[in-house]
């Protein structure tokens, strides 16, 4: 055990509760009988003087916390980091990021981002590489920002790239027996090399329906929003994708979603799949109703509606959770919130939202789930380079195995998000102060995450008892959930001067 982790149970044997991540909830998955928004938890000094369990937690954890803040490292931003910020101390934070290209993503060929753009061409790390679920991700946060050359340079690539997937796309649909979908390298391949937009040859978990859901969702996005208008090649390469899912029932198919793990029905992905038909449904839509789609039939219409419908019905009989009864709790369902905002419900949105901050929000960054192995503690020394990244999904107890208690991988790509979550309920109800300080709270964190060189790391680790980042810094995904953190936390200051 970590010595911060091992002093800290040594010196409360009796307590290791307060700190384990036992889930307990107050209502069923069936039920869904959440707290409804705008109900807070009391405020701590509401039973501050109390000896009951409550009390005797909440001093724990913030004993803990205190141990823990010697465990990370001093950053480049923590003196500018502040409660409240006016457009000048703000500016001086922009100033510093902008010294140090703190924010700067350059594609490397075709329009698309490298995972890490520190990684040499022939990295054991493989964050060389190209993700289709991260330059989503990547080109979205430069949507959102007004870079729309960009965001649809990378569309482009990404849809070059499906071009050249797309027998395995026909292989699958065609399969009578619905056997092929079950080899996840016979399945349509969700990373690859940019420059040549060729497929690797390692095997890998591509069975990621979430990452065809993510890809679907944004080109029909700037389709819609007017920015890049479909192709008759674009309509041929995403036309399958309808029938794909349909094909492997996305609905109930197990995947190894966006972890890249081993596979279940995850409701991450689930999700993801529903928000691209949608989107893609509203394109046929809106362009049958312009008379320029006389190939849209109805029947097309009605089919994909009925693909979206079987996806909703998992979500709504299984939300707040990611694929119950085998895990709960899950940040990739923050994904649900932004950037895909597919989710109907206020109350389930808080409650993933409020599962996520009670279960996996740590000292430094967020988990992705509780017992996640990658890059726990002392990994490198654990794996060599060409192992700590490879595909464990069919061999995850043995990795498992390594990962001691409340030591998992505090993540950095979540606080940013979280803070454009409740940045975006703020601009939407200014009168919304709760959701301010919130904006403020994870938008700080996410500042304190940057390195003392201005880096956005993928997350820290516990090596020799200390958080540190890992080699995969900076992130893509990290720098762009940041960049559009801070261009909301400007927007959000506007509306309180």
């Amino acid at each position: 055990m970590p010595r911060v982790l091992e002093e800290y149970a040594r010196s409360h044997p009796n307590v290791s509760d307060a700190v384990s991540g036992v889930l307990f909830l107050p209502f069923s998955i069936s039920s869904h009988s959440i707290p409804p928004r705008n109900r807070s938890r009391p405020a701590h000094h509401e039973w501050a003087g109390s000896d009951s369990g409550p009390q005797v937690a909440y001093n724990l954890r913030r004993s803990f916390t205190r141990r823990m803040e010697n465990a990370f490292e001093n950053g480049l931003l923590r003196p500018l980091i502040a409660e409240a910020y006016t457009p000048k101390s703000l500016s001086a934070i922009r100033k510093v990021l902008e010294s140090r290209q703190t924010h700067e993503i350059s594609p490397i060929a075709h329009g698309l981002f490298a995972a890490s753009p520190s990684q040499s061409p022939d990295s054991a790390t493989g964050y060389q590489n190209v993700w289709v679920r991260d330059n989503v991700m990547v080109a979205n946060s430069l949507f959102l920002r007004g870079d729309t050359a960009s965001a649809a340079a990378c569309i482009r690539g990404i849809t070059q790239f499906f071009k050249k997937q797309l027998p395995r796309f026909r292989e699958i649909i065609d399969d009578p027996v619905r056997v092929l979908k079950e080899d996840a390298n016979r399945r349509p391949h969700v990373r690859f090399i940019a420059q040549n937009l060729g497929e690797l040859s390692e095997k890998w978990p591509h069975a990621q329906n979430d990452a065809l859901g993510h890809a679907l969702w944004f080109r029909f996005r700037l389709a819609n929003t007017g920015v890049l208008a479909l192709t008759p090649e674009d309509e041929e390469v995403y036309r399958p994708f309808p029938d794909y899912f349909d094909a492997i029932e996305y609905w109930q198919d197990r995947d190894s979603g966006a972890w890249e793990e081993g596979r279940k029905i995850n409701n991450s992905s689930v999700g993801a799949v529903v928000a691209g038909l949608e989107e893609m449904l509203k394109h046929h839509l809106s362009s049958k109703r312009r008379g320029k789609a006389s190939s849209v039939k109805a029947t097309c219409l009605d089919r994909l509606r009925y693909l979206a419908a079987k996806g909703r019905e998992r979500l709504a009989a299984t939300l707040p959770f990611e694929a119950p009864p085998e895990r709960l709790v899950d940040s990739a369902l923050l994904f649900l919130i932004y950037p895909l905002s597919v989710l109907r419900s206020c109350d389930i949105e808080d409650a993933i939202l409020n599962l996520v901050q009670a279960r996996l929000k740590g000292i430094v960054g967020i988990k992705r789930y509780a017992g996640d192995s990658y890059f726990c503690q002392d990994y490198d020394e654990w794996f060599s380079a060409s192992q700590m990244s490879s595909d464990f999904s069919e061999r995850l107890d043995y990795r498992d195995a390594f990962l001691q208690p409340n030591c998992e991988a505090q993540w950095c790509i979540f606080d940013p998000v979280l803070s454009v979550v409740y940045g975006q309920r703020f601009l939407a109800d200014p009168a919304d102060a709760a959701s301010f300080r919130k904006q403020i709270h994870y938008f700080n964190r996410s500042l304190a995450q940057v390195t003392a060189k201005g880096l956005c790391p993928e997350l820290y680790f516990l090596k020799e008892g200390r958080y540190v980042p890992n080699a995969h810094t900076p992130l893509a995904w990290t720098q762009a959930n940041q960049a559009l953190a801070f261009y909301l936390m400007e927007k959000s200051l506007e509306l309180t001067r």
